[in-house]
């Protein structure tokens, strides 16, 4: 009964959330007996929400935790727990976590993860036990899930495009010669999307320019380096341009960028902003972020999940938007 009163008493103050913005703490008054009641749901009756993301050592997934404990922190019955592998390529100790998470019998999982198809046996358990699921980032193949909440990747890559073919034309750069994409994982929803949104666009605004096959690098910065290197020397003045498709890749792809100084001559455009990128575009190494709100994916994935908690209907897809950010915006 006192979850249930912690659950009600959550769900008051999410109720004025909107997408893309996080509800300032409200003023209300409460009697004493309200306020034990909400004390001790803080407690031992505290709501348990499960936030797995997909790797611990990334500036993207840091800013994914801040937004769900700041849900936490603003909801003292909340405890909201973070778990997920070192490195987005885990994928098998991904699920090892998932299925222990669900072992642990949470109130409520808030997930993002690569595994994909090998995520559905363990998520529709979860949801046999009541345990309602609400993914970020990167979907899950189950209509067991009840809400996801993440970019519009397609939207984003073609964002991508537009923006390198303005650079181009800005630099004098002629729309003829190659551009390579850098990306993360393999076979994941969210980079097949950005992928295919940029090669789209880029077939449809500059269709002189030949957009070549995606080089994968297992999420690992010093890969992404590496294979860059490659690509310059393969390519060498036919390249223009390299689309590099999260964060990692992006401070690989830059790194290369900078030591081989082809800053003026090569246009990169990169998705995220962890604190390299951020440099790199000071720096004009990297020209354009197509930048998530990877913050509102925590704090509003533990806001939907606690509706689903009180059986509200909620809505199966989210945008949480992206902004598109060159030196200039930058404070």
């Amino acid at each position: 009964m006192k979850k249930l009163l912690g659950i009600i008493l959550v769900l008051a103050m999410v109720a004025v959330m909107f997408v893309g913005c996080a509800p300032a703490a409200e003023d209300t008054a409460a009697d004493d007996s309200t306020a034990d009641d909400t004390a001790a749901a803080s407690t031992e009756d505290a709501i348990e929400i499960a936030l797995i993301v997909k790797a611990t050592d990334s500036g993207f997934w840091q800013k994914v935790i801040t937004g769900g404990e700041a849900f936490g922190a603003e909801n003292a019955n909340v405890n909201v727990t973070v778990y997920g592998p070192a490195s987005e390529a885990d994928v098998d100790e991904a699920i090892s976590i998932l299925e222990n998470v669900i072992t642990s019998g949470p109130d409520a999982i808030v997930i993002a993860t690569n595994a994909g198809e090998g995520a559905v046996p363990a998520i529709e358990d979860a949801v046999s036990q009541g345990i309602p699921v609400v993914t970020v980032d990167t979907s899950i193949p189950s209509d067991k899930v009840l809400c996801h909440l993440a970019t519009d990747n397609v939207l984003g890559g073609s964002l991508a495009a537009e923006a390198m073919v303005e650079e181009m034309n800005a630099a004098g750069i002629a729309l003829e010669g190659k551009v390579a994409i850098v990306a993360a994982v393999a076979g994941v929803d969210t980079i097949i999307d950005r992928d295919g949104g940029f090669a789209d666009k880029m077939a449809e605004i500059a269709p002189n320019i030949e957009v070549l096959t995606p080089v994968y690098v297992n999420n690992e910065i010093e890969k992404a380096l590496t294979e860059t290197e490659q690509i310059i020397t393969r390519d060498g003045d036919d390249l223009i341009g390299i689309y590099a498709d999260n964060n990692h890749t992006g401070d690989g792809v830059g790194r290369a960028i900078k030591q081989a100084g082809l800053k003026d001559s090569v246009v990169v455009v990169a998705y995220d902003d962890d604190q390299e990128q951020l440099d790199f575009l000071a720096e004009g190494v990297i020209k354009t972020l197509i930048i998530q709100d990877q913050y509102n994916m925590g704090y509003s994935g533990c806001a939907y999940a606690i509706k689903a908690l009180m059986g509200e209907e909620i809505p199966t897809f989210v945008d949480t938007g992206v902004q598109v950010t060159k030196a200039e915006d930058l404070p």
